[in-house]
């Protein structure tokens, strides 16, 4: 099973994985003026530590997921509760701390080898298809990030994912269960309907003025405005103030030359290996056949053997095996062993080394090409220099004058002008909206909640300074208050007017319906009936549960519906959305011929069936491990 869910962690969902793991890294992380301290604990799962460094890049970490499926709009509005979302992140993170333990005490574990695969893989560090070591050098500094740093997180979360997929892999689903299932998704179900127009009644009820005045008066709270403001507000962003940065060539030169290690494109070498794996608390017997094993198999190849050949046949990396063992391209700082990258980045081109002692067992390497490292000129990299140097200075500026900006709009409570001049920012204004809704800057719940507090909307001052992700902070004051109010009868007349006919038509339908329904139940025949009441009768030919060309409430109602004992048309009646009225008759089912079924869709339903039940048993462990576990939360450190 173990070897399975390792070959599978190179499949799509690793790549998924990764790709939610490079969303949430590309997030900056900025708390304001002050920050807590990053290894306070938020929660203790069975003694190990969740600090608030971890939560709080797991929060904005799931924040940019959402903002990224909603095409980068504002989430506010989306996240009701804060306090709620921040329990369902730290449960999360409990939860994987959790299978973390489960998956190491098991003996999940991935190699080096398929981690440098999973790294070259990921879309973002690559050019035309193929690895870019100066993609991921940079994106790494981009993101204040170690090779390492990034390597253990990338490996624990494939560990994570390798425990998921191998309790999920324990649903499955018979072959019995899989027939029953595509013989009920395959029945047809042969049905007539008419439907009874609610339109068709409108010109035969009428509503009158005490009728409206009496629904006025006792579904007034229908007619409740909302209460709405609208805000005017003063916005310091760090983007604009790097506009305005005048640039210092010689500290762009001198930044160049302090960080010529940077940009620089490392020496890279492709390698091939053979592992012979040894457990971590192997004896000194099992080291000594391990070793023996390993240079028995150099020697065949030194006399002649085939390296990729002896590979496939002998090595214990799953990942690099089937490839030869074949590594790709890899700088040192790519290789997570140490013993390892000193012997391939000594070996020459076409070498073969003698046996090398890692962390997992003993390898044979070979050094396949050499690619040598170039020096980048300070015009190739003065663009990434001056916006570097822009935001760095931007970043200072933005919290000098996000100062100014409180001291004065605190100072002068009831106007923004003063700020505003100072700071050379124009006021702005937003369209009225609610304390649920607004658009443009009160889509930020922050920004709604504020504007609706007692300091702000009933004192009339100004707000304290709101921090809108990492980069922003705005002051804001009310500009205009409207209270909730009922509006006037005379306003909404003509809409309960128009309500009330369509109810009383939608009646009549439902009343001719039910008269129809009952002449059926005395053995009227169903297309007379129709013809005689001039209602237009379908009967199409049998229909499926993903029936498109009926209305898909009328199919449901039929696949809901049940026949005699005694092999009669059954009838039964639906209200419909639109208010009309649908009759029903149901003549019985046909179930399909298993040969007829689709094998293709036979097995996409015993696919589902299975993820399912191993969504369940997923669930199931995660609950288990829970009530056994010793979990401390402390909610005052998020």
């Amino acid at each position: 099973m173990l070897l399975h869910i390792r070959e599978k962690a190179q499949s799509w969902i690793a790549f998924a994985i990764v790709g939610m793991l490079i969303i949430g890294l590309t997030t900056v992380v900025w708390d304001g003026f002050f920050s807590p301290d990053p290894e306070v604990p938020v929660a203790k799962v069975n003694g190990e530590k969740i600090t608030s460094n971890e939560f709080q890049f797991a929060y904005q970490q799931q924040r940019a997921r959402l903002q990224n499926m909603l095409g980068g709009a504002d989430i506010s509005q989306f996240i009701p509760d804060e306090d709620e979302f921040k329990k369902n992140v730290l449960k999360r993170l409990e939860e994987e701390e959790l299978i973390l333990q489960a998956a190491n005490e098991a003996g999940f574990r991935i190699s080096d080898g398929l981690l440098a695969q999973q790294i070259r893989s990921i879309d973002a560090f690559q050019t035309d298809g193929q690895f870019d070591q100066e993609m991921y050098q940079r994106w790494l500094m981009q993101n204040s990030m170690s090779p390492g740093m990034f390597e253990d997180m990338l490996r624990r979360d494939v560990i994570i994912q390798q425990y998921r997929m191998a309790v999920a892999a324990t649903g499955w689903s018979t072959e019995q269960e899989r027939n029953a299932l595509v013989k009920l998704q395959e029945q047809q179900r042969d049905v007539g309907y008419m439907i009874i127009s609610a339109a068709n009644y409108l010109e035969q009820v009428n509503v009158s003025d005490e009728d409206v005045q009496k629904y006025y008066d006792e579904n007034s709270m229908q007619f409740v405005t909302e209460e709405k403001v609208s805000i005017e507000y003063l916005e310091l962003k760090v983007d604009d103030l790097a506009k305005d940065v005048d640039i210092d060539e010689a500290k762009l030169l001198e930044n160049y030359q302090d960080r010529q290690s940077e940009f620089g494109v490392p020496e890279e070498r492709r390698t091939r290996h053979i592992l012979i794996e040894v457990a971590g608390d192997a004896s000194e017997e099992e080291l000594n056949s391990a070793q023996e094993k390993t240079e028995l198999l150099a020697q065949q190849i030194r006399d002649g053997a085939s390296f990729e050949d002896i590979a496939k046949e002998h090595s214990d990396d799953i990942g690099s095996a089937n490839d030869g063992g074949d590594l790709g391209y890899m700088t040192r700082d790519m290789m997570m062993d140490p013993a390892f990258a000193d012997v391939a980045f000594v070996l020459e081109e076409g070498a073969v080394s003698d046996a090398v002692k890692s962390a997992y067992g003993f390898h044979i390497i070979k050094v396949e090409a050499i690619k040598t490292g170039q020096q980048k000129t300070f015009e190739e990299v003065r663009a990434q220099l001056e916006r570097e140097y822009r935001n760095n200075q931007a970043e200072d500026i933005f919290f000098e004058q996000g100062e100014i900006l409180a001291n004065l709009t605190f100072e002068n409570p009831d106007t923004l002008e003063i700020a505003a001049q100072e700071l050379d920012l124009s006021v702005k204004s937003s369209p009225l909206f609610s304390r649920d809704q607004g658009v443009g800057i009160a889509m930020d719940n922050n920004v709604r909640s504020t504007a609706f507090s007692e300091e702000v909307l009933l004192q009339g001052l100004n707000s304290q300074p709101l921090e809108l992700g990492g980069d922003r902070v705005l002051v804001l004051r009310i500009k205009e208050h409207n209270e909730s109010m009922t509006r006037p009868f005379d306003e909404v007349k003509q809409q309960i007017s128009d309500q009330l006919l369509q109810e009383r038509a939608q009646a009549k339908a439902e009343e001719e319906g039910k008269i129809i329904l009952s002449a059926l139940a005395a053995d009227g025949d169903v297309e007379s009936l129709a013809k005689e009441r001039e209602i237009s009768w379908s009967h199409p030919e049998p229909i499926k549960r993903n029936a498109r060309d009926i209305d898909l409430q009328i199919v449901q109602k039929a696949f809901r519906m049940s026949g005699s004992e005694d092999e009669q048309i059954t009838y039964d009646g639906l209200v419909m959305s639109s208010g009309d009225y649908a009759v029903i008759a149901y003549y019985g089912e046909i179930d399909s011929a298993e040969e007829s079924v689709d094998e293709n869709i036979a097995e996409t339903m015993k696919a589902q069936r299975e993820r399912y039940y191993g969504a369940n048993e997923l669930l199931g462990a995660m609950a288990d491990m829970r009530q056994t576990a010793d979990i401390k939360e402390f909610p005052e450190n998020f």
